[in-house]
């Protein structure tokens, strides 16, 4: 019957869900299972049962192979290659940015990669091991998420990853929405009883994962046993999560060994990324090992009591030893994260304000995502909301993933609860015109749509400059963000004050096109290009 497809393309982790439907009797949602990823473990062995892929990447140009995953991470974390490995690309893709690779003992002889080929390894990775589990490339449809925050050239970069890795129909959706769809699927909302929902709720979405903070806030009523969301509002693109956790813990163990050791910055640029990689490295797995131990018990003096020794050579026989790690001095580490006014909660007080709401209105929160597991996440949320609203734990380590394989269902069937959604943008698009920046496309439209604009000539000229921007406000032109532009030779002379009228399509995907007269002049969706990568290097 069809195998639909939800990929979650996480900062330092992804993972795959299938429904996969034989029959029509088949109930979708006991159909419903993640996928494991292929890959190589940190021993370097061929492994076939790891459920999620960590968006690490070695490329070993001598042997012109390329590993990503758990291998690649350990390969990392060691530092002994770390021109070679590559981490928290999903925060770059969509710009300019590139990564030179140098050979191993030349590093004059480069290659250089873009953020969306470095996606699409990691995708086309994903699609081969769905291809050797389901026995077939046949997808009836797939769904990669994103933040919700994502712009339009980068949402472009994410379909062009997926067509780089092969998938023929890439749909996007939002992850803060995955989130929805498969908790309002799931037994975790048949808790509180569809009569929760009978009633218009409120509901926050806190999404916290390696490299992304995205926050959601909907409106939710059941209807005729479909579900009726109105996005209310949604924080601005926010590039902060657990490796910022991570590198916060990673400066207190650099300021504790440079107290008894030469500082690094005599160091080689070499010899500081590998530095660097261990000690962030050694920073994120203490941080895991404490927030499960602090976790694991309800007692408060239990908790003060839960510890971790770090002892490891930072380089060359330097080490550091018997650093203790405690609930004490993690607070003191990230008293700027977890304060009133810090990053767990300032954008959330934002949307909040966006919304025109207080935080009393809000009737639940889910709390998703990986670094959703931190006990010091849950523990800011729940002191700011305090005990009267719901703060549900919805950090499966597959949510995204199984809520984009139902989504990629629903586009061809009709047995599971649907979300008929009224959604946001974070921002507005504007555009260019003459030194005046215009509002294009309001933040609250409703994809897909289209439209028209007038646009000005401010001089005699044969040429329309035409570029468009994110934002919140014409008025604050430096926090306007470029999304993309042309220079248009146009078939004829205009005069000053003259103006041509442009056609605007704004589609599911939030891809942007401008026409006229029937010629399109700009689109955010580029022309996919040719990738070279898979016909040189060997992905493992």
């Amino acid at each position: 019957m069809g195998n639909s497809i939800g990929i979650d393309l996480g900062t330092t982790e992804s993972t795959v869900s299938v429904v996969e439907i034989s029959g029509r009797r088949d109930n979708p949602m006991e159909k419903l299972r993640s996928l494991n990823i292929f890959q190589h473990d940190s021993s370097h062995n061929s492994v076939t049962n790891m459920n999620g892929l960590q968006s690490s990447i070695y490329i070993n140009r001598e042997t012109e192979t390329i590993y990503v995953g758990e291998f690649a991470k350990k390969i990392y974390s060691d530092g002994h290659k770390p021109l070679q490995t590559i981490r928290s690309v999903k925060t770059r893709i969509g710009g300019e940015s590139e990564i030179d690779v140098p050979l191993q003992n030349d590093k004059n002889d480069k290659i250089s990669f873009d953020m969306t080929e470095l996606s699409s390894i990691l995708l086309k990775q994903i699609r081969d091991s769905v291809k050797q589990q389901l026995g077939s490339d046949d997808f009836e449809a797939v769904t990669i998420t994103i933040p919700a925050g994502f712009n339009s050239d980068e949402r472009r970069a994410t379909i062009e990853a997926g067509h780089l890795a092969g998938f023929q129909h890439v749909n996007l959706l939002d992850e803060p929405t995955a989130v929805l769809l498969y908790f309002l699927n799931s037994e975790n909302s048949f808790e509180f009883g569809d009569e929760f929902f009978d009633k218009n709720r409120k509901v926050l979405v806190y999404d916290i994962g390696g490299g992304t903070l995205d926050i959601s806030i909907a409106n939710i009523l059941l209807d005729d046993d479909d579900f009726d969301i109105s996005i209310l509002g949604r924080s601005e693109r926010m590039d902060f999560g657990g490796d910022d956790i991570d590198k916060r813990i990673a400066s207190y163990f650099l300021e504790e060994f440079e107290k008894i050791n030469p500082s690094i910055s005599a160091r080689t640029p070499e010899e500081q990324a590998v530095i660097v990689s261990r000690i962030v490295s050694h920073a994120e797995r203490h941080k895991v090992s404490l927030s499960k131990k602090i976790s694991s018990t309800e007692n408060p003096k239990l908790k003060q009591r839960k510890r971790e020794t770090v002892n490891f050579e930072i380089i060359d026989g330097l080490s550091i030893r018997d650093l203790t790690l405690n609930d004490q001095n993690l607070r003191e580490i990230l008293s700027d994260l977890i304060a009133n006014n810090g990053k767990l909660l300032q954008p959330l007080i934002n949307t909040l304000k966006k919304s025109k709401l207080q935080k009393d209105d809000i009737d639940m929160v889910i709390l998703t995502g990986g670094s959703g597991k931190f006990y010091l996440v849950e523990e800011t949320l729940r002191k700011f909301f305090g005990n009267t609203t719901k703060i549900v734990d919805f950090t499966e380590r597959e949510a995204v993933s199984k809520g984009a394989s139902i989504h990629s269902y629903n586009f061809n069937n009709h047995k599971l609860k649907k979300i008929k959604i009224t959604d946001v943008m974070s921002d507005s698009i504007f555009i260019r015109n003459g030194r005046r920046f215009e509002k294009l496309i309001p933040h609250d439209v409703k994809a897909p749509e289209t439209g028209t604009y007038n646009f000005k000539f401010s001089e005699t000229t044969k040429r329309a400059d035409i570029f468009l921007y994110y934002g919140v406000d014409a008025k604050d032109q430096h926090k306007l963000r470029e999304i993309d532009g042309a220079f248009i030779t146009l078939d004829k002379f205009y005069n000053k004050d003259e103006s041509i009228q442009l056609d605007w399509e704004f589609d599911e995907n939030r891809i942007i096109k401008i026409h006229h007269d029937g010629k399109e002049l700009l689109s955010t969706s580029k022309q996919i290009k040719e990738n070279k990568i898979f016909s040189t290097f060997s992905i493992k």
